[in-house]
């Protein structure tokens, strides 16, 4: 049993001794893995960058940056990596002796030192590109400058009468530029080239305003002289034209407007010559945007000319038509209202249009009087001439519902009259039908329909002598009248045709009854209910009992009996 033990323990120990081993191997190699890493460190080309900036003049803030690179990375190399090669030897060290946790920290301390100087050098070779790229940004918009105020200079020589008053404010403009070109280059002789750009940058967005302003030096110029002053004698003499014309045109106050514009046209000249341009060309958008109101108030009567001359004669006889019904349509009902219901809500509406045509008709004066001036407001007859539009086209539809509201009332009082006659007719007529007919009796039922169709009749007549007369009522009353004429003809109708029919086949199976007593007994059974008044059934027995003796007689009879 002991040895059984002893083999236990000795597997323990080996397992133990391996597993040790094996952990030990692990920190080794991730602690050749961070040595690696720190010699790339060591080895990164920070100083092949560095070098880079001897090419520059290598004074002044130039070599405050070079300085202030160089020992940033000497201090990353000495300190932070002098600091990482001693954590990992003692890192190495502490796995030999299986102290795994001490060497895990040291290892870790270490990888996030070499981090760091991996950080430290992005930073620093980022600030060394940008360097660079603000220097080429600063020579390049110093040559664009440099450019802009060479030419600047010649166009001012070369085109001076273009620039007019504000050509000797240009000149001393431009000239103040020449010093700060050369302070530009002086910077950069002496190493100072944040300065030096910073400098640049400002004097190059200057000179590309310059470079804008002249461009429009010349246009301002051509406005404020030739332009407007062209356009005010456009729009004074236009508006002369339109007066002779016949429009008025005095709530524009052209002249008024004019003189003011011109007045401001005045002080704009010389805030160019004092290169005051912002303030100039405010005042001309102003002055811009004040003459094209003028000139759409001025468009706005022309076009209401035009549209009034357009629609004046459609409006008069839209107006004037429904004058003429409105009058129609009170004498109508003042005449009718004796003999019809004529509803409350449609002579109120007839009292309302009434009125409301008077104040159009007012309107309408208003606009005739304007016309015929020699000089009208067209813009305020539009707007009469549009309110009549607005509301006289719903009076008129309005008032043509009423005019066939009453046109309705004798046409549907007619009609009433029309069908109640032809009931009275068509009840006699199929009352003399049932009695003339071969029935045995007519059934109580019909009596009783045509003693309801002669009580509705009656109450028809009676209330066609009311005045005034309901006619809603009375054709609703005639429309249940006719209901109920329809129900008495339909089945007078059905009566008839199976009494008929019956007999008829009872008359065809006389010739089966000696040979056939069943037969014989199903026709005695459709007589008896045919006696009783109940000719459905009869009709039914009979045509049962010949489908049994002659298949197919039956509804050759009632085929035939159809066709006559």
């Amino acid at each position: 049993m002991w040895v059984y033990v002893l083999i236990i323990v000795i597997l323990a120990v080996v397992i133990a001794i391996g597993a040790l081993l094996y952990m030990r191997n692990v920190r080794k190699e991730d602690i050749k893995a961070q040595q690696a890493k720190l010699e790339g460190v060591r080895n990164l080309p920070f100083q092949d960058e560095l070098v880079k900036v001897k090419d520059y003049n290598l004074h002044g803030e130039a070599q405050t940056l070079y300085k202030k690179w160089q020992a940033g990375w000497q201090d990353v190399l000495k300190t932070d990596l002098a600091f990482v090669d001693t954590q990992l030897s003692e890192a190495e060290q502490d796995a030999e002796k299986f102290r795994f946790n001490d060497s895990r920290e040291k290892s870790d301390s270490a990888k996030k030192k070499i981090e760091e100087a991996e950080a430290g050098y992005t930073t620093l070779t980022s600030e060394i590109g940008n360097f660079f790229e603000s220097n080429d940004i600063g020579e390049r918009k110093f040559k664009e400058a440099e450019r802009i105020y060479r030419e600047a200079k010649r166009d001012v020589l070369a085109n001076g009468h273009q620039f007019g008053d504000s050509q000797p404010s240009l000149e001393k403009l431009i000239e103040t530029y020449e010093p700060e070109l050369k302070s530009y280059e002086n910077h950069v002789n002496e190493g100072n080239y944040i300065t030096a750009n910073k400098e640049i940058d400002e004097v190059h967005e200057e000179l590309s305003i310059l470079k804008k302003s002249m461009d429009e030096i010349p246009v301002m110029i051509k406005e404020v002289q030739k332009d407007l002053p062209q356009q005010f004698q456009e729009v004074r003499f236009g508006c002369r034209d339109l007066k002779a014309e016949g429009y008025d045109l005095e709530h524009i106050k052209v002249e008024g407007k004019l003189s003011t514009l011109k007045g401001k046209l005045n002080l704009v000249e010389p805030l160019i010559s004092r290169l005051d341009l912002d303030e100039a060309k405010d005042i001309l958008d102003g002055i811009n945007a004040e003459l094209d109101d003028m000139l759409e108030l001025v468009e706005h009567e022309v076009k209401s000319k035009t549209k009034v001359d357009h629609e004046k004669d459609i409006i008069t006889d839209d107006l004037f038509h429904a004058k003429d019904l409105n009058y129609t349509l009170r004498t109508e009902i003042d005449y009718l209202k004796e003999y019809f219901h004529i509803n409350e809500t449609d002579m109120h509406r007839v009292q309302k249009f009434e009125h409301e045509i008077e104040n159009m008709i007012d309107v309408y004066d208003d606009i005739i009087s304007e016309t015929s001036k020699s000089m009208a407001r067209f813009s305020e007859v539009l707007d009469n001439l549009e309110y009549i539009k607005q509301n006289i086209g719903s009076i008129n539809e309005e008032q043509n519902q009423i005019q066939q509201y009453l046109i309705n009332l004798r046409e549907d009082e007619t009609e009433a009259r029309e069908n109640a006659l032809l009931i009275q007719d068509r009840k006699e007529e199929i009352h003399r039908e049932l009695f003339g007919s071969n029935l045995t009796s007519v059934p109580e039922k019909f009596l009783v329909m045509k003693n309801e169709l002669d009580i509705e009749v009656q109450e028809i007549h009676k209330y066609f002598k009311r005045r005034p007369l309901n006619v809603q009522y009375i054709k609703d009353k005639v429309n249940r009248a006719v209901i109920l004429m329809n129900k008495y003809e339909q089945e007078s109708y059905e009566v008839l045709q199976n009494a008929r029919l019956t007999e008829v086949m009872v008359q065809y199976g006389n010739r089966y009854r000696k040979d056939d007593p069943d037969f014989s007994q199903m026709l005695s059974e459709a007589e008896r209910l045919f006696r009783e008044n109940r000719y459905k059934r009869a009709l039914d027995i009979a045509r049962n009992a010949l489908e049994k003796v002659e298949p197919g007689a039956a509804q050759r009879i009632e085929k035939e009996f159809d066709e006559h």
